[in-house]
Parts: structure tokens; sequence; C-alpha cells
């Protein structure tokens, strides 16, 4: 239960609208036992005095009008505001969580898949919607409306106001317990089956060709089918128990009502009320009216534990302390010519949760307006510099200093303006082509966009009907493997940062393209600093140094 706490707090932002919500359902509710208690009533009344013209007709059926009315219109209202409420707390929370996970990666999410992140950001979010529409809500209103019953039927008769509020309070203090308990397992089960199964399910439909090509398809479809077995069955057992708790609140109920009917005779005794036996149909009907308070309360607390389990897959993300904090504060100076701008000094890092050292008391230096490749094989820890330079990591030992200044100490946008990188892997947004490319320099005109395409050789894609406006997609899939590395290079061409990482920016280009682009970066970083870690030897004459990394360490 503690993990729903952090939650909670949302709701104060909208408490107003929250509260109004509930008073909403408590009149709904109120309104609804009141029909039927009042009907009960009037149609026992009616049929004692028969013909009787002495018998007032009008406010009766007055009421049972405007309770009808009542409860239709606060129903309506209560469920427009709770679920506008709902709604709104629902994406506070996906602000509140989304903003948590920004500073945790890359370092702190690495362990989990996008499609896991995903899941527990939209799944598991909506699941914490019923903690107030289901469980919240409608407790709030069956513990005031008891209240409220039993000060009305009191001036009938206290003996059937204590035995039928009694007995109502102590199911709605028995049910939650029980099914709480009964549906704690199969809760955890469903929430976790249904993440696994969502994962399981991209994957396959991701790597089908992979599956069909080493002849597994059959094994991960019944991996898949297994999961979801699992799902299913839990969603089944969840539903047998929602059967159970109605079943037995229809016999609770039932069992009450025969108690009442028993008792109404000798129990109700108002000399001064207008056909005093008819005080019995109202009573009776208010008994049956009460399974309404009552009905939901058993499913919310037997769901209670999906929410729960929402809430701790949720916080497990969220309460993790990003390895990365930016809290400097220092400004960049000027830079002056031939000056110390990126320095290592003895520098050690490890990556969280493994042992071995990936760079060993590494040290070296670039000046201003330099050009150095740097060279290794595969896992020698080049681009562990980059990651280091980005911070996306902090070095276990050893200082890194930009500017003359350590690298901690710069504010996080005063890092992103001054450094740009183009990695291996380049994203394009499900958006527009100009909006891929804003990202360089979001200031940039259309006219400088289309120059710089036209520069990397993406000139044709302005040629179709919608120019700059042309949808990329999920991925950019109107786009090759080739064309996608070209819009990262737009975007690295728009940045006036001064220092420039490129991490293999020709990997998988051929030969004559590749002297292109590499022509084309240096003669944007003219009077920047420039670092390229590469695994090819041509064009390395145009570099001012050369370093070469070995297991960590520069050799």
């Amino acid at each position: 239960m503690r993990s729903l706490f952090p939650f909670l707090s949302l709701y104060r932002t909208h408490f107003g609208r929250l509260l109004l919500g509930t008073i909403l359902a408590i009149t709904s509710l109120a309104a609804s036992i009141g029909l039927l208690s009042l009907s009960g009533w009037f149609l026992a009344a009616s049929a004692l005095v028969g013909s009787s013209l002495l018998f007032n007709f009008f406010y009766p059926s007055s009421g049972v009008r405007g309770l009808a009315i009542g409860r239709t219109i606060s129903r309506y209202f209560e469920r427009l505001v709770t679920h506008d409420a709902t709604f709104r707390v629902l994406a506070n929370l996906r602000i509140a969580v989304f903003s948590k996970l920004i500073p945790l990666s890359p370092a702190g999410l690495n362990r989990y898949r996008n499609s896991e992140l995903l899941n527990r950001l939209v799944a598991d979010v909506d699941t914490l919607d019923t903690l107030y529409l289901n469980l919240i809500s409608p407790f709030i209103s069956a513990v005031m409306v008891i209240l409220f019953m039993g000060i009305g039927l009191s001036f009938v008769s206290p003996l059937l106001a204590v035995i039928i509020c009694g007995t109502l309070t102590g199911l709605l203090v028995l049910f939650p317990i029980v099914f709480y308990r009964l549906g704690k397992r199969l809760g955890k089960i469903v929430i976790q089956s249904r993440a696994k199964y969502r994962s399981q399910f991209i994957e396959w439909v991701q790597l089908n060709a992979e599956f069909l090509l080493f002849g597994v398809q059959q094994q991960a479809t019944a991996k898949l089918q297994q999961t979801e077995k699992e799902w299913l069955d839990a969603q089944s057992h969840e539903s047998q128990l929602s059967g159970l708790s109605n079943a037995l609140l229809i016999m609770a109920n039932g069992i009450l009502v025969t108690v009442v009917i028993y008792l109404s005779a000798t129990a109700i005794n108002v000399p001064t009320a207008e056909n005093p036996e008819a005080l019995i149909a109202l009573v009776v009907f208010c008994v049956l009216a009460s399974l309404e308070i009552l009905t939901p309360i058993g499913i919310a607390f037997l769901h209670l534990g999906q929410v729960i389990t929402s809430a701790e897959r949720i916080s497990e993300i969220t309460e993790q302390q990003p390895i990365v904090q930016f809290t400097g504060q220092a400004g960049w100076q000027k830079i002056a010519e031939n000056q110390p701008l990126v320095e290592f000094k003895q520098v050690n890092f490890t990556y969280p949760q493994r042992d071995e050292n990936v760079l060993n008391n590494l040290s070296f230096e670039v000046l201003s307006g330099q050009k150095v490749a740097i060279l290794g094989k595969t896992g020698s820890g080049k681009s562990t510099i980059f990651q280091l330079l980005t911070r996306n990591y902090d070095p276990t030992s050893g200082q890194i200093l930009l500017n003359h200044c350590k690298i901690e100490e710069y504010p996080e946008q005063t890092l992103r303006q001054h450094t740009v990188m183009l990695s291996q892997r380049v994203h394009i947004f499900s958006n527009s082509l100009r909006e891929n490319l804003l990202m360089g320099n979001p200031n940039a005109s259309d006219e400088r966009l289309l120059e710089v395409l036209n520069q990397v050789g993406l000139g044709y894609l302005i040629d179709e009907q919608n120019g700059l406006s042309l949808w990329l997609g999920e991925g950019g899939r109107p786009l090759s493997g080739g064309e996608q590395r070209r819009v990262g290079l737009a975007r690295l061409l728009l940045s006036d940062a001064e220092i420039v990482l490129l991490d293999e920016p020709t990997e998988g280009l051929d030969r004559e393209t590749e002297q292109q682009i590499l022509q084309l970066i240096l003669e944007h970083c003219q009077g920047r600093t420039l670092l390229m870690i590469t695994h090819r030897l041509n064009g390395l004459e145009k570099f001012d140094k050369v370093y070469r990394i070995d297991n960590g360490s520069l050799v």
C-alpha cells in the first residue's frame, strides 16, 4: 500500500474537482436509494388508502419525479467531473514519470527494453486511474450514504436502523479485506503477464523475418502463446472472484431483507405517521436499494492488487537516483586560439554493474581547432570517451576539463549548446523533414535547411510535392539507412557547437560517398574542434592528430 502514497499526492493539484466528483457520487447514490424507498412507500400507501380522496398523491409523486431527475443529472455530472479530474491527474502523472525518466537515460534505463518502458509509462499509469474512480470515490460515497441511511431510518425504527446500517458497515469493512487478499496475488500475475506478453509480442512482430529465416518461428510463437495463456488464466480467476463477490453480496442482501421483513411488523411503531404500515415497504425497499452501495466495493478491492503492482513497477524506475546530475552553474568562456579545449587527466571508468575498467588512467588533450581521429579495436573504449564527454556517465576517477573548467560544473544546457555528437545510430522522429532537421538548430530558416540538404545529397527529397513538410513517419520508414545517416549529418551541419564528436560517421557508405562526406565534415569544422572515432585509415592525413586506444589506454 505504501507504493500508492507518492501517486496520491498528485491528487492535491485537482483536489477541488475530485471533491466535487465525490459529492456528486454521494448525491447520485443517495437519490437512487431515496427513489426506490419513496416509490415503495408510495405504492404501499396508495394500495392501503384505496380510492380515498384524503390521501395526498401530489407530494410523493413530485418527490419520485424529483429524485429520478436528480439521480439522472447528478450521475451525468458525476461521470463528467470524475473522469475529467482523473484524466487531468493521469496527465500530471505521466509528466511526472517522464520527467523522472529523462535524467536516468541512458545509464539507469539500459537494463529495460523500450517496449517495457513504454508499457510502464502507458499501461501501468492507465491502471492507476481506477484508484480514484473505482475505489476512493465509491468507498467514501458508501460510508456517507450508510450514515445518511442510519439517520433517516432512525426516525422510523432505531432498531432497524442499527441492524441495517450495522450490517452494511460490517460488509463494507469485511469485503475489502477479504477480496483484497484474494486478488492481491492474481493482480500481480495479471500485470506482470500483460507486460511480458506485450514485450514478447513486439519482439515477435519485429523479428518475425529472422524467426522464419532460422526456422524458430514455431518456438517463438509457442512461447508467446504460453505467456498469453498465463495472462488469460489470471484474468479468468479474477472474473470468477468478481462473480463470487456479487453472489455473496446478493446473498447477504437477501438475508438482510428477510430479517428486516420479519422484524418490521413489531419494530416499526410511528403512530403520528400517515399510513404507518406503508413504512414497512419503505424500509424493505431501502434495504434492497442498499445493494448498489456495496456492489462496486468488492470488485474494486479485488483489483487493488493490480493497482499496487502497477505503482510498484513505476516506482521501481522513478525512485532511482540519476547516475549523472547536472548541478553546475559555470558559464562558457571565450575560446582562445590553440588553448587546451578537451583534457582527460588520469581518467578511469567502469560501467555500472561491471567489474573491469573500460578506461585505465587515460590522459590526453585536444587543442581548440584541432582535428583528432581516435582509432582502436572494438571494445577498446573509444565510444566510452564520447559517453563521458556528453556526460551520459561520469568518470570513476580522474578529471575531464572542457575549456579549462571541470565538465561537471557546466549546466546541461550549456554543455549541449557547445557540444554536438553524431552517433552510429541516427534516430528519425515521426514528424516532418523540417522538424527532424530543426533539432540541429531550432532557429534555422527554410533556406538554410534547403542548403544543408543539398550539401548532404538529399536535395531530391524536397523536389517531391510536400517539400520540407515531407512526413518521415516512425523511424524514418521512407528513408534508407544511408539517407537516415545523411539526415543526422545535416543536423550536425546546422549546429553551431564548437566541439564536434563523430562516431563512425561514414560507416556503411561506399568509398566515393565516404570521401564526399568526410570532406564536407572537415569544411564544416574549420575553426571548430573535431574528435572522430573511426576504423578506417582513409583520410587520416587530413587530421592534426591520431590517437590509438587499446584496452582503455592511450598507445
